[in-house]
C-alpha cells in the first residue's frame, strides 16, 4: 500500500501515530495499479491492455495514464512524460525571454496549469491522493479539457512571437 511506502521514510515514532490501520486500497486505484503492473516495462502492446477493458473504469478519462502504461510500458510512460516536461520546459523558456509582466505571469500559469493537471492525476490513479477527476493535459477525452490547453498554447505561441530576438543567445554557425 501507499501507506507503507509513505511511513517507511518516516521515523519510527512517527508511524505509530500516523497509520491508519485497515485502511483498504480503493477498488478503481487498485485497478489502475494492476494495470500499470500489468505493462511491465514495455508493455502489452497498443490496443492490447486486458484491464483496461473490463475492470479499470473511465480508462479514456481519468484512468488515461494507467491505460498508456499497460500498453505501451514504463518505457512509453518515461517518453510521455518526458514530452510532457518538454512543452513545459519551452513554455518556461518562452517566459523567461519575454519582457512584459502580464505575458510573463500568463506564460507561467500556462506551465503551471499543465504541470498540477498532469500530477494530480498520476498521484490519483497511483494512490497517493484520492481520485480527482482532473484531464492529463492533452491525453484526457473531453472537449473542454482539450480547447482549453489548445487555446493556452496558442496564446502561448502567438506571445512567443513578441519575444525580443535580440536577448536569444544564437549560435554562429
Amino acid at each position: 500500500m501507499v501507506q507503507d511506502g509513505i511511513l517507511s521514510i518516516l521515523p519510527s515514532w512517527a508511524e505509530a501515530y500516523l497509520r491508519i490501520d485497515e485502511l483498504p486500497e480503493p477498488y478503481q486505484v487498485s485497478h489502475s495499479l494492476n494495470a500499470m503492473h500489468n505493462g511491465g516495462f514495455l508493455g502489452q502492446g497498443v490496443s492490447n491492455g486486458d484491464l483496461k477493458v473490463g475492470f479499470l473504469s473511465e480508462v479514456h478519462t481519468d484512468f488515461v495514464l494507467a491505460g498508456i502504461t499497460e500498453e505501451v510500458g514504463l518505457f512509453g510512460l518515461i517518453v510521455l512524460i518526458s514530452i510532457i516536461f518538454t512543452i513545459i520546459w519551452r513554455i518556461f523558456k518562452i517566459s523567461r525571454r519575454v519582457e512584459n509582466p502580464i505575458y510573463h505571469l500568463f506564460t507561467l500559469g500556462v506551465a503551471l496549469m499543465i504541470i498540477i493537471a498532469f500530477l494530480i492525476n498520476s498521484y490519483g490513479i497511483s494512490g497517493m491522493i484520492p481520485i480527482k477527476g482532473i484531464a492529463v493535459p492533452f491525453l484526457s477525452y473531453g472537449g473542454s479539457s482539450m480547447l482549453a490547453m489548445s487555446l493556452a498554447i496558442g496564446l502561448v505561441l502567438s506571445i512567443s512571437r513578441v519575444v525580443d530576438k535580440k536577448n536569444i543567445k544564437t549560435k554562429k554557425v
